[in-house]
């Protein structure tokens, strides 16, 4: 059976209602909408569609809006004699970066950050195109950066540009972020993801927004900040969910330091109870191949066997050739790991002030001793299921829960199948007969197989380690 779960990047080669349904039914849990590209129009289109498709194949499949936060990028170039709209750099070559808004040829391009001008000083370096171009600044003059090209390069429209060493002034969450969350919020997407959040206080305007709006949703915070990496526990404390984004951190920190943080962080998020993601060019050559390479393979399963709950696709399943064959594979190496390689994650300890972890703890053992098919937990958020998927169980947990906005929210967890039923609530033999039902029919069990049903009271109040229970339950 696959935990671990998978996330996918939404774009033109699979936003059709039709696509969206395969990629659902050959293992997407989660689909992410990338607030850097697109118009509201599109992500509308496209938000449509998700839902539909998610209702038609019968999957809480829950969407994630990615927002672009104070990444700085090119603007457009204009097309050369092929039609791309792309220019190549040479080494030594004179380049500027402006403020103002122009066509972009081999000389300059603008940038959608208006004060990089202002944050930038000689000396500094200007990585694009993903550390690819490097640049190092000359001069500035006015809203023009004057640079020099140390590694050439194509570089070409919308590409990011980062400043290793340099501490930008733009706000955590930009106007544009602003107008894209409650576009979200409006719309009614399951979870937001927050980009180049340097610390914890830099997730209080997204969570304002949303309090005046009553509508709080979780943040998954993307590390892609050196200052993140140093804020490391508060910002996993105040979030949701982390996202290991090692695009940009590759790039504004040494690359080879990246593995190492990676482990950190996802141990960090295990122990607080938080799902974490791990991203970027997990099986970049199925952009345009049908099989990955033999690392791309390993890199797959080992984020897996590290603990992380999910695995994600971005331009593969955005842009690639074939997007349904790259979620199948994904699934299938999640699959394969889960089920041969569980015993290589990370043990993690339970908060001893988590009465929902400590339940869950004891928990475990004793549906192991049983032989236990699954353990059955009866939420209404998802706070008790990450109290209990942080531990890697080897056996399913069915979340049953009544709450609509929980059900897709827990597409993220590793391990864990959500079931909406809005007509259980507290334990009685009554709901235990329904709880067979669904068990029986929805989720594959037999009569007379034994499972654990977890309950948990007072769901708001994680200190108090008397606030649930357990039933050994056979189903009947």
């Amino acid at each position: 059976m696959r935990m671990g779960k998978i996330v996918c990047t939404i774009g033109p080669a699979c936003d059709s209602l039709e696509m969206l349904k395969t990629l659902m039914q050959n293992g997407m849990d989660v689909a992410r909408l990338n607030f850097s590209h697109g118009t509201p129009e599109q992500h509308l289109e496209i938000l449509n569609n998700i839902k539909e498709a998610r209702k038609q194949v019968g999957k809480n499949v829950g969407i994630m809006a990615d927002f672009q936060g104070p990444k700085i990028r090119c603007g457009w170039f204009e097309k050369n004699a092929d039609g791309k709209d792309e220019v190549y750099l040479d080494k030594g070559q004179d380049f500027f970066i402006t403020s103002q808004d122009i066509i972009g040829t081999k000389e300059g391009v603008s940038c959608t950050y208006k004060d990089l001008p202002k944050d930038v000083k000689p000396g500094d370096t200007l990585l694009l195109n993903d550390g690819l171009v490097r640049l190092e600044v000359k001069g500035v003059e006015g809203d023009k950066i004057l640079t020099q090209v140390l590694t050439p390069g194509f570089l070409s429209s919308h590409k990011g540009i980062n400043l290793p060493g340099v501490k930008i002034s733009s706000p955590a969450l930009t106007q544009k972020d602003e107008e894209d969350l409650n576009w979200a919020l409006d719309h009614g997407v399951d979870m937001i993801a927050l980009s180049f959040v340097r610390k914890a206080s830099d997730l209080d305007p997204a969570k304002k927004i949303m309090e005046e709006k009553k509508c709080v949703l979780p943040i998954i915070v993307k590390m892609e900040k050196p200052e993140a990496i140093e804020n490391m526990e508060e910002i996993v404390k105040a979030c949701q969910g982390i996202m290991c984004a090692r695009g940009d951190l590759a790039v504004e920190l040494p690359f080879w330091q990246v593995p190492i943080i990676n482990k950190k962080l996802i141990t960090m998020s295990r122990y607080w109870a938080k799902p974490v993601i791990m991203a970027t060019e997990m099986l970049s050559s199925m952009i345009k191949n049908p099989l990955p390479t033999r690392a791309e393979t390993s890199d797959c399963a080992n984020a897996i066997m590290d603990g992380c709950d999910s695995t994600m696709t971005s331009n593969e399943t955005a842009v690639g050739s074939d997007p349904a064959r790259v979620v199948e594979t994904m699934a299938k190496i999640s699959e394969y790991t889960c089920e041969h390689g569980i015993s290589y994650i990370p043990s993690v300890k339970a908060r001893e002030d988590n009465g929902q972890e400590v339940l869950s703890c004891a928990a475990l053992p004793a549906a192991y001793e049983r032989r236990a098919k699954a353990i059955v937990v009866l939420a209404s958020s998802t706070d008790p299921i990450a109290a209990i998927s942080k531990f890697r169980p080897s056996i399913p947990i069915y979340a049953f829960t009544p709450n609509e906005e929980t059900y897709y929210q827990l597409s993220l967890y590793w391990g864990t199948f959500a079931v909406f039923t809005p007509d259980l609530l507290t334990p009685s033999r009554d709901v235990f007969f329904k709880i067979d039902e669904k068990l029986k029919g929805i989720c594959g069990l037999s009569k007379g197989e034994r499972v654990l049903i977890e309950t948990i009271e007072n769901e708001g109040s994680p200190e108090s380690a008397g606030s649930g229970a357990i039933f050994d339950h056979v189903i009947s």
